[in-house]
């Protein structure tokens, strides 16, 4: 691994998603956590439009160079008024378990060889290989996975890869580095947004600890995909719409509503929280705003400029119907529509739990290997269940609370916050689940509901101390649960490659007189666990079985043989064609960050389980502490604190004069 590129990497990344933010940020007058998310949210906005002005200019990587000079002027001009920000406590906090959380990802992405969950193949791959699109200039008629042409999906998050890897260096693991920490940034709008879903001060620490053991975010934080990083846009419009209410602030009101423009730039899964925001400003709001129809102006302009720069593109550049209708929420490649019966499947399926029910078919996970097999079994549990996906117990902890909260609310009765949000989760679930393309008999939570589910962890972790204290060891006992079952399997199926003593993945071969490719052994996994496997070699294995192939003399197999050598001249010649070589240039393969600790293992050097138990030992530690202190619900009042005596008073000597 280029290790000086990752230490640059390391060292600009954080300085260009905050500075550049905060040079315009620093003189609002908003609370320091404001600041800080409202400063990344404008600095990866600003990186996004002159990384897109870079692309659209022709420039080289070495423009990015100058992108990255700004940020570093940028942080220099605000220096003082940065320190300043770092040297408030609550700052400091959210920073440190914002680091918590990255090192403890960084170190599930030193295990992790090989990406694979159930059905998932292909996506992390197609997201670099969008990322080069950006930073190589690669042909405009390129199809990613040779299916989606590029207005299938938003650019954002792509062009801050291309952007890492212009910095740092096109290679496979500064780009999962990178798409890491932007993922990981969801956390922060969360810590500014917990006062805001439980009526109590911020309990930071605790809500990185659910967080670090929740399947969920932390499957979705290690894969090389753009959904938990559009949660970061989404949460932060959240918290600064309910600020800006509760202050009677415009210029908050105006920043949430770009947020969601970006978050739709990042990922079109931020669109039904942009339709409710829409909805509710202006059925709720707008009638008694003052100066409102400047205000609303001004949303729709900077919306609509933002949005313009990728729509107004990709129109002119693509056309009308493939910008709005290449993406599978408009064009399912199923083809099941958008009918009634199908969203009301996807909604209950997304509600219970597929071992709750006997219309999921089990039948793609077929595979020798009996780890992978009960991995793909619970990931299918903690990524498409809207309840399990907030933990084993945390899910039914968050359900109770909002009961509580709407009993204790008295409903639709309660105030406009607590409205908000008992409006807020039945809209975007029915909402989510209705604009989802495909039918999915095991639900749908993954796609469009994270915003969702991270809102509920970000619940349970502000109440843990008001809950009945055996309710609170449940919620602590169910993370620990939720860590084997959902992160330890996952990471140690994902770290399973071919190795001297076992074969997970094979090749072409003659079996029983047929030509068969990735024939199963004792240790291999899913078929699409070997698609992938497949393509983080793609270069290399075409080469390498285009040379085996002719080995197999069989004339029954000919024409079998012939179709196989086709489909690998093509994958090969796909290189050149849509990668600009880049295969070629790194040696055939895709290299993980778990590629280089494997090879330190392999030479004695102990890899990063080590530090993850440890780190876990620490979290679990934190949590039980945290079930243990108790504060009273909101709406009672503490009990008085005992009185205190009068100390007796002393005693006067009397003397003579």
């Amino acid at each position: 691994m280029p290790g000086l590129r990752i230490l640059l990497l390391f060292a600009l990344l954080p300085l260009c998603a905050f500075a550049p933010g905060f040079f315009f940020v620093r003189k609002f007058r908003w609370s320091p956590l404001e600041k800080l998310c409202g400063s990344v949210g404008l600095s990866l906005v600003l990186l996004y439009l002159a990384s897109f002005a870079i692309y659209g200019a022709g420039l080289g990587p070495w423009a990015f160079w100058g992108a990255s000079a700004a940020c570093v002027f940028l942080a220099a001009a605000a220096r003082r008024d940065a320190a300043r920000l770092l040297a408030i406590a609550q700052v400091r906090t959210t920073l440190l378990a914002y680091g918590f959380l990255l090192v403890w990802t960084l170190a599930f992405l030193g295990v992790i060889r090989l990406y694979s969950g159930a059905g998932w193949a292909g996506d992390w791959v197609e997201h670099f290989q969008r990322s080069l699109f950006f930073l190589d200039h690669l042909p405009r008629d390129v199809s990613f996975l040779n299916v989606y042409p590029l207005p299938a999906r938003p650019p954002l998050m792509n062009l801050l890869g291309a952007f890492s890897l212009a910095n740092a260096g096109d290679r496979f693991e500064v780009f999962q580095i990178a798409f890491a920490f932007l993922n990981l940034l969801a956390f922060l709008p969360c810590c500014l947004l917990m006062p805001a879903l439980t009526g109590r001060r911020r309990r930071i620490l605790p809500l990185a600890g659910l967080f670090a053991l929740n399947p969920m975010f932390m499957e979705n934080a290690t894969y090389a995909w753009t959904k938990l990083f559009t949660v970061f846009y989404v949460a932060l419009a959240m918290a600064l719409y309910l600020a800006g209410l509760r202050k009677r602030d415009r210029r908050r009101i105006v920043a949430a509503f770009v947020a969601l423009a970006a978050g739709m730039l990042a990922h079109y899964s931020a669109g039904p929280y942009l339709v409710f925001l829409a909805a509710h400003y202006m059925v709720y709001v707008f009638r008694g705003r003052p100066r409102r129809w400047s205000e609303l102006a001004a949303i729709s302009l900077l919306c609509g400029a933002l949005l313009a720069t990728w729509f107004g593109w990709s129109v002119a550049v693509y056309g009308t119907r493939a910008t709005f209708a290449s993406n599978t929420s408009i064009q399912p490649t199923d083809g099941s529509g958008h009918g009634i019966a199908k969203i009301a499947g996807n909604l209950a399926d997304t509600l219970a739990p597929h071992p709750l029910r006997n219309d999921a078919s089990l039948d793609f996970l077929t595979q020798p290997n009996a780890l992978g097999w009960w991995r793909d079994y619970f990931f299918l549990i903690y990524q498409t269940n809207l309840i399990v996906a907030m933990g084993i117990a945390g899910g039914l902890a968050a359900a109770g609370l909002l009961a509580w909260t709407w009993r204790r609310k008295r409903g639709w009765r309660a105030g406009p916050e607590a409205r908000f949000w008992l409006m807020l989760i039945p809209f975007c679930l029915a909402l989510g689940i209705a604009v989802a393309g495909e039918r999915d008999t095991f639900g749908q939570a993954h796609l469009t509901l994270q915003p969702l589910v991270l809102l509920g962890v970000t619940l349970v972790a502000g109440s843990l101390a008001v809950l009945p204290r055996a309710a609170a060891y449940l919620v602590v006992a169910g993370c620990a649960l939720d860590f084997g079952l959902g992160i330890v399997l996952q990471a140690r199926v994902e770290k399973l490659d071919n190795t001297a003593a076992a074969t997970v993945f094979t090749g072409p071969a003659l079996v029983n007189g047929r030509v068969t490719v990735g024939y199963p052994q004792k240790d291999s996994l899913s078929a699409p666990a070997w698609q992938n496997w497949f393509r983080k070699h793609q270069y290399a294995l075409s080469d390498e079985w285009l040379g085996s192939l002719g080995a197999i003399q069989d004339p029954s197999t000919r024409e079998a043989v012939a179709g196989l050598e086709g489909q690998l001249r093509h994958a090969r010649a796909e290189d050149e064609a849509a990668w600009n070589g880049w295969y070629k240039r790194h040696g055939g393969s895709v290299v993980f960050v778990g590629d280089h600790f494997a090879k330190l293992q392999a030479a004695g050097i102990s890899a990063p389980e080590g530090l993850i138990a440890a780190m876990f030992l620490a979290v679990m530690a934190a949590l039980g502490r945290e079930a243990r202190r108790r504060e009273p619900r909101a709406g009672r009042a503490p009990p008085p604190a005992p009185r205190k005596r009068a100390a007796p008073a002393a005693r006067k000597r009397h003397t003579r004069a």
